[in-house]
């Protein structure tokens, strides 16, 4: 139980270091020029901005497992999109941290030369993994939250949790994007992982970071909503994983874990609609 814990703490400062990179990105976005060119579409609210979002991510899954047939040989083509990734996201991150005691010109400047160079540490030392994949989802998950307005944003996210089922049963493409990440290690999924013992291989667990960062976007995007939504949302996605890790952990199966986790986060929400919080 304890690889689920770490993997279940792990989660949550993700999401917690996501929600305050909402709010200090949102609190900025009129006011940092670098901050509004975060922000992908013009009408946050626009529901079929959602379907510009699904055709990034059915271009980006293809794009990658193409990328793994093709060039899997060529490894220094992944660890540079590995740092890329890293350097750019985890700079939101650093930026709203130093935004406490800065300006916002003099945080973006420093941000980015503090992601740049945590990109540097990873490669010279990639036991640092989890902590990159932490801050690379919190970056991430707050650009798509500040771009997606609430419903524009669930749609998108029902049909993710359909794709990532189809994916995982059906076509199998994201089982062998999955294995293909763990064998490299990048910084694409938080492990957790116990020593082997004499006899016995190592036990050791994997959660997506696209299964961090899906949270992490209905959080910050229901910021501007309603703060009380984000906290249904937030006690949503953390219950709803913790129940999918001791399934999957009992079970020993691979299962898609956005289905339970987008659920959980709708009901949540829904919940606390009912209510009356807002």
């Amino acid at each position: 139980m304890r690889l689920l814990f770490s993997i279940l703490a792990l989660f949550i400062i993700a999401q917690l270091l996501g929600i305050f990179t909402g709010l200090t990105v949102i609190s900025d976005l009129n006011r940092n020029p670098y901050v509004e060119e975060l922000v992908i579409t013009q009408n946050a609210d626009e529901p079929t901005n959602a379907l510009f979002f699904i055709g990034y991510i059915l271009f980006g899954a293809a794009f990658m497992i193409i990328l793994i047939r093709v060039f899997k040989r060529f490894g220094i083509l992944f660890t540079l999109m590995e740092f890329m990734l890293i350097s750019t996201s985890s700079s939101i991150v650093f930026y709203a941290f130093l935004r406490i005691i800065l300006g916002y010109e003099i945080s973006t400047m420093i941000a980015i030369l503090m992601g740049l160079s945590f990109s540097v540490l990873k490669w010279l030392r990639p036991q640092l993994k989890n902590s990159a994949a932490v801050l690379a989802t919190a970056g991430v998950g707050t650009i798509f939250g500040i771009s997606l307005g609430v419903l524009p944003l669930i749609i998108f996210l029902v049909f993710l949790s359909i794709y990532d089922y189809l994916s995982v049963f059906m076509t199998k493409h994201m089982v062998e994007l999955a294995n293909f990440v763990v064998k490299k290690d990048l910084a694409f999924t938080i492990t957790a992982r116990s020593p082997a013992k004499k006899g016995k291989r190592e036990k050791r667990i994997d959660l997506g970071t696209g299964d961090i960062i899906a949270p992490i976007m209905l959080e910050v995007s229901t910021l501007s909503f309603n703060p009380i939504a984000t906290v249904f949302v937030f006690v949503g996605a953390v219950v709803s994983l913790g129940l999918f890790l001791t399934v999957v952990w009992k079970s020993k199966m691979v299962l898609p874990a956005l289905p339970p986790i987008v659920s959980g986060m709708i009901i949540s929400l829904l919940i606390g609609f009912l209510l009356g919080f807002y």
